[in-house]
C-alpha cells in the first residue's frame, strides 16, 4: 500500500478517490472495502487484525479512502509503514458537521434505499457492519441512516476534532510512542479546494491535464450508489428474490385458507 487516506467521511473522500484514480492508483473506497472485505473489516473493527492479516487483505491495493479504513489508519500504517498518509479536512468543523448531517438526512429520506436494506441479506450484513463502526465513535451520529434519533452537534464536532488532532499528533510524534512517528514529508493535510498541485507534489506525480474532481455534493452519492454500484445491484437481485418468495408464500397461504 502506498497511500492511507485518514480523513473522516464528508471531508472530500469521494473527490480524493477520483483524483487518485486519475493519477493511476488502485483505490479501495467505501464500496470496494464493503464488496471485497466485508467480513475481514468487520473482524478488524470488532476484535482487531494482525499486520499480516491487513497485508493479506490489501494485497495489490495502492490506496484506501473513506471508512472504515480512515478509522483503522493506525493499524494499517503499522502493516504498511512506508505508506504516505493524507488527512483530508474541511474549511472548519461547522462546515463539516453540516455536510455530514446532510448526508444522513439524504440517506434517511431515500425510500428505495430503506426498502432495499430491509429485504436483502447483503443489506442486513452491511447494516451490521455499520453497527461495528460505533466502536470508533460513530455513536455520536445516528448509528443507522434510518434512525430518526436526535443528534448532539457539539459531540459530532468534538469527534471530528479528536480524529484530526490524533492523526496529526501521531504522525508528528507527539503521542502513541508505540507507533514510530511518520516523517513530516509522509503526512499531507489536504483540502479539496487546494487542487492538484499540493497533492501531486506530495505524491511525486505530474499534474493531470484535467480539472480536479468534485464529487458527492449535497449527499448525491447516495443515489449514485443505489443506482450504479455493483454492491447495490447485488442487493437489488436479492430483493427481487425475496419478493418472489414472499409472493409465493402469500399465494400458498391464500390457497390454503380459501380452498
Amino acid at each position: 500500500m502506498k497511500v492511507i487516506c485518514a480523513g473522516m467521511p464528508k471531508t472530500g473522500t469521494k473527490s480524493l478517490c477520483s483524483a487518485l484514480r486519475t493519477l493511476g492508483y488502485n483505490v479501495y473506497d467505501f464500496e470496494e472495502q464493503i464488496w471485497f472485505l466485508l467480513d475481514d473489516l468487520k473482524k478488524a473493527m470488532d476484535i482487531g487484525c494482525t499486520a499480516e492479516e491487513y497485508r493479506r487483505m490489501f494485497s495489490g491495493v495502492d490506496v484506501v479512502t473513506d471508512i472504515p479504513a480512515a478509522f483503522l489508519w493506525e493499524e494499517l500504517h503499522r502493516a504498511f509503514p512506508d505508506a504516505k498518509v493524507i488527512l483530508t479536512t474541511r474549511k472548519n468543523e461547522d462546515e463539516w458537521c453540516t455536510s455530514a448531517l446532510q448526508q444522513f438526512k439524504v440517506a434517511r429520506e431515500n425510500v428505495v434505499l430503506r426498502f432495499l436494506m430491509m429485504l436483502s441479506y447483503t443489506g442486513r450484513r452491511v447494516q451490521a457492519y455499520g453497527n461495528s463502526l460505533t466502536r470508533f465513535g460513530l455513536t455520536l451520529m445516528p448509528s443507522s441512516p434510518f434512525r430518526r434519533a436526535p443528534v448532539n452537534e457539539y459531540a459530532v464536532k468534538m469527534r471530528y476534532r479528536e480524529h484530526n488532532s490524533h492523526v496529526i499528533a501521531v504522525n508528528y510524534g507527539f503521542s502513541n510512542k508505540s507507533l514510530q512517528a511518520t516523517p513530516k514529508d509522509q503526512l499531507l493535510q489536504f483540502n479539496m479546494k487546494d487542487g492538484w498541485k499540493p497533492l501531486c507534489d506530495f505524491l511525486g506525480k505530474p499534474i493531470p491535464d484535467a480539472p480536479f474532481p468534485h464529487r458527492n455534493k449535497g449527499g448525491q452519492i447516495v443515489d449514485e450508489m443505489v443506482n450504479e454500484t455493483e454492491l447495490f445491484k447485488k442487493i437489488k437481485r436479492e430483493c427481487i428474490f425475496s419478493l418472489c418468495v414472499l409472493a409465493l408464500l402469500i399465494s400458498y397461504l391464500g390457497y390454503v385458507l380459501f380452498l
